[in-house]
């Protein structure tokens, strides 16, 4: 904990969702807590308490709530940055980023070329125009994201790299366009699944699903091994993955015999066109006979009805 005491991981969850669902307004103590929380529920060996896990829209509220201060908590977990995006001297807070396996910095206009040419796991960096009017940037990257697993059951995408969670706060209510550039490492458990998709999205609260909209596809870039994108709003976003699922997942036995002989119908019929042609062709007088229109007609039908069927 942030104040030097040694708790377990759950006694930590328990005491810090306690002090995060209190009426304390004090940021500092509200943003160890936060940063505290995360550590105590990665890799937790123990059953997570439900009652002491926090959603994730609260955990969105939590960080838009914090102000009024500059405060980087760094930990292997995450980072969590509130920070004035105008620092004097010509520095403008820009973002954060997180290395896996080390910890996390703040990004500004002085070394944002640096660390977005680096092997980080995880970034976010807010155009500097976007930041016009904004008295505060609040960031957490969550390194190992426990809360954000399984939580859409309506599409079954899957988080697949750490998540951002982001929210500004402004001295007016003028809304100037967002543009904020994400960076995606995979979680080493994504790195090995067969023939995935890959979606730069945000979690839709009202929806509880995982949805694109207002995020560009994600770009590869095989020099730092990582996805890019960028997306025109804040909340909580990550790089998730869908299986790509052969055709014939959802075709039953009769679908698949359907298509057989629909295939065998239209061979048929190409056949019968290529015979009449051949005929008139070896024997221009020859004249088209009634009965040699059933089978044309025959094979028309019936591969139009297949059609239709399917």
């Amino acid at each position: 904990m942030s104040n030097g005491s040694c708790l377990s991981k759950p006694n930590a969850q328990l005491e810090t969702v306690n002090t995060l669902r209190g009426n304390t307004t004090n940021s500092t103590v509200i943003a160890d807590a936060l940063s505290s929380y995360i550590s105590a529920i990665t890799d937790s060996n123990t059953t997570l308490n439900s009652s002491y896990t926090l959603s994730v829209n609260e955990i969105d509220t939590i960080l838009s709530n914090i102000n009024n201060t500059n405060i980087t908590k760094n930990t292997n977990d995450s980072i969590l940055v509130v920070q004035q995006p105008n620092q004097g001297d010509n520095v403008i807070v820009l973002g954060a980023s997180f290395t896996r396996g080390t910890d996390g910095e703040v990004v500004n206009n002085t070394n944002k070329e640096r660390v977005t040419n680096s092997y980080l796991s995880t970034a976010a960096i807010i155009n500097e125009e976007s930041l016009d009017g904004v008295t505060s940037l609040n960031i957490l990257i969550i390194d190992k994201p426990t809360t954000y697993e399984n939580i859409d059951n309506s599409t079954n995408k899957t988080v697949a790299s750490s998540v951002i969670v982001v929210a500004v706060q402004r001295n007016s209510s003028a809304l100037t366009p967002m543009n904020i550039s994400l960076y995606f490492q995979l979680l080493k458990r994504n790195q090995t699944i067969d023939r995935p998709e890959y979606f730069c999205s945000f979690y839709d609260t009202m929806n509880s699903s995982w949805n694109e909209s207002g995020c560009t596809k994600p770009r590869y870039n095989p020099t730092f091994d990582r996805y890019e994108c960028s997306c025109n709003h804040l909340t909580s976003f990550a790089l998730v993955w869908l299986p790509k699922v052969p055709l014939t997942r959802y075709l039953n036995a009769q679908d698949i015999a359907s298509l057989i002989f629909q295939s065998i119908s239209i061979l048929c019929f190409i056949a019968i066109i290529i015979h009449g042609l051949t005929i008139r062709v070896c024997n221009p007088m020859a004249s088209l006979q009634a009965r040699d229109l059933l089978p044309l007609i025959s094979c028309a039908v019936t591969m139009i009805l297949f059609i239709f069927y399917i």
